[in-house]
């Protein structure tokens, strides 16, 4: 998975699940999205769920505009 798509993968999940995901590089060079990472990943970017709901339905707008 590319850097672009693991970040894609957290956004997609914290909002959707309404927790914090993180976007690390492993050892082995692998970028993922992760919940709680481990001690010996590199983290490259954080990503919390939305605050509101009005953020979340624009997410969701974003997301069909993206599609089509």
């Amino acid at each position: 998975m590319t850097d672009k798509r693991a970040r894609h993968y957290a956004k997609v999940l914290a909002r959707g699940m309404g927790v914090t995901f993180y976007v690390v590089r492993s050892r082995q060079g692998r970028f993922l999205a992760v919940q709680i990472p481990s001690d010996d990943c590199q983290i490259l970017a954080t990503v919390m769920p939305p605050r509101t709901v009005r953020m979340t339905r624009q997410f969701r707008r974003d997301q069909v505009r993206g599609a089509a």
